[in-house]
């Protein structure tokens, strides 16, 4: 929520938050969903709870990266890290921070991924801020 927060005005157009349920529609309904934002203060412009079919959020995480390669441990819910993955699909660039690290370091992560290209045309973003 502080994320949320420091983003503002930057959430809504181009940059989304989305916390996606890996338990499936079947633990986490979307009733489920919209009552838990609802009970944190939401909804909040552009950010979105997202529920479904396990088989199709599995896709979605391993689309994403977000799975171990062992699938034992794959396969094992109290296995799972809690990343925060971002990215961004101008430059195809994405990374990850462990989900419970201070807000002011993963909005730092997040904005340094909406750099557009560089003046020279090369692509992907450009080195962090010294200082």
């Amino acid at each position: 929520m502080k994320v949320h927060r420091q983003l503002g005005d930057r959430l809504g157009d181009d940059m989304l938050m989305l916390s996606i349920s890996i338990d499936g529609e079947d633990v986490d309904t979307v009733e489920k969903m919209r009552a838990y934002d609802k009970a944190t203060g939401g909804p909040r412009k552009g950010w979105y709870f997202l529920t479904g079919d396990y088989d199709e959020i599995d896709y979605l995480r391993h689309s994403l990266g977000i799975y171990d390669p062992d699938p034992v441990i794959d396969a094992d819910k109290t296995q799972h890290s809690g990343l925060l993955t971002y990215g961004n699909d101008s430059t195809d660039y994405w990374a990850a921070l462990p989900a419970l690290s201070a807000s002011d370091s993963v909005v730092r992560a997040i904005l340094r991924t909406t750099r557009r290209r560089s003046p020279s045309g090369a692509q992907g973003i450009n080195p962090p801020d010294k200082g």
